[in-house]
């Protein structure tokens, strides 16, 4: 017959390998989630704004749209010159950037560009 020392024990076991199982499944989930992020996000223009070929307002200018125009972000980055904010505009080619303080405040920054 088992002692209720021995059964306290053998719970307290199981129940710690189902704790690390958990902890396993959550952080593989989490990394699932994180390769899964979107390819891009739809950010509308509040004012006209610039497209510029490097993330930087002194590199060459492609265009402007005009206020109103809904982009499709890919990533954002401030390794910048300047440190500011700037978005990666999806599947652009040649490859073309937009700085951030020409939209609304975002709750949710688009995917770093280059982390680490």
């Amino acid at each position: 017959m088992a002692t209720p020392q021995s059964v306290l024990t053998k719970t307290a076991v199981l129940g710690a390998a189902l704790a690390l199982a958990g902890l396993t499944a959550t952080s593989a989930q989490a990394q699932e989630a994180s390769a899964a992020a979107p390819a891009f996000v739809n950010l509308t223009t509040a004012e006209s704004s610039p497209i510029y070929s490097q993330p930087s307002s002194s590199s060459t200018r492609y265009r402007t749209e005009p206020r109103g125009t809904t982009l499709r972000i890919q990533c954002s980055t401030t390794k910048t010159p300047s440190g500011n904010l700037w978005y990666r505009i999806y599947d652009s080619q040649p490859t073309a950037w937009v700085w951030s303080g020409h939209f609304p405040s975002q709750v949710h920054r688009p995917k770093e560009c280059f982390p680490g």
